[in-house]
């Protein structure tokens, strides 16, 4: 029998590139996304649902589950950035982060999680970032978003787990997809001048970062192995060397210690 997983924000970037993934692999994929797609695998069925309404929610995972008779795994990728000094955000701004980053993954896992209790089995994967774990200026609006994500994961992994249902978070860094450019959006008016000298040290950092970046298709293959692992292990940090670097100085070093090397990457001092 085939399995089943549902894929959010598959048009794209890593959603696409985990649902070919899984497919050459000989899984039944439900990709779900915002447009119609072209239907380009036998095994991949395009499914357009609208992620900020709960209803469209309800009703797509609950058409999978009536066609399959099970869903073995959902992986929550759907999510945008956003750039700008947190002065200049708009409460619309904040609220339209939150509601795709957030309340749609926590809409979706809520959703599905009546079938996967009833099979006494299921894997809810969210995607994450590097951004869970640090910050860097401009970008608070997502980090919080991503900071949330950790938090909800990290305790419905306990709530869970005596139903058989796992909780992954993948935790990508630097990644050549298009949330570098089209899903990257900038603030309205978004850096009044005071805010200017972030820029530059921004700058440096995001061309580092960007050279070496890992493909989408690493990303999900990191996916893959995160639901084909029958472990309790919870995270899962993908990305080059220069991120998994910065992962393992905000683990092992005191706070303090870790912000003053960031102040100095980005000339703060």
């Amino acid at each position: 029998m085939d399995r089943v997983i549902i894929v959010t924000g598959a048009s794209s970037g890593i959603g696409k590139a985990t649902a070919d993934f899984f497919s050459v692999r000989k899984w039944k994929v439900y990709a779900f996304s915002r447009k119609s797609q072209v239907q380009k695998h036998t095994n991949i069925q395009h499914v357009v649902m609208d992620i900020n309404s709960k209803e469209s929610i309800r009703r797509s995972i609950e058409s999978v589950y009536r066609k399959e008779g099970r869903i073995d795994a959902i992986v929550n990728n759907a999510g945008f950035g956003a750039f700008g000094a947190f002065e200049t955000s708009s409460e619309e701004d904040r609220q339209s982060m939150f509601a795709i980053n957030v309340f749609a993954l926590m809409n979706m896992t809520q959703e599905v999680l009546p079938y996967f209790r009833k099979q006494m089995s299921g894997t809810i994967v969210n995607v994450s970032s590097i951004g869970g774990l640090m910050t860097y200026p401009l970008f608070s609006i997502y980090h919080s978003s991503k900071w949330a994500v950790e938090g909800f994961s990290e305790s419905v992994h306990y709530e869970l787990k005596p139903f058989g249902i796992k909780v992954k978070i993948i935790e990508p860094g630097a990644t050549k997809s298009n949330f570098n450019s089209e899903s990257l959006q900038e603030y309205q008016n978004s850096l009044i001048k005071d805010y200017d000298h972030f820029v530059n040290g921004l700058k440096v950092i995001k061309d580092q970062s960007f050279m070496d970046a890992v493909l989408p298709e690493t990303v999900a293959e990191t996916i893959f192995q995160a639901v084909q692992d029958p472990s309790d292990r919870l995270r899962y940090l993908v990305g080059n060397r220069r991120s998994k670097s910065l992962a393992l100085l905000r683990k092992v070093l005191p706070s303090q210690w870790f912000i003053s090397i960031l102040q100095k990457r980005l000339n703060l001092n």
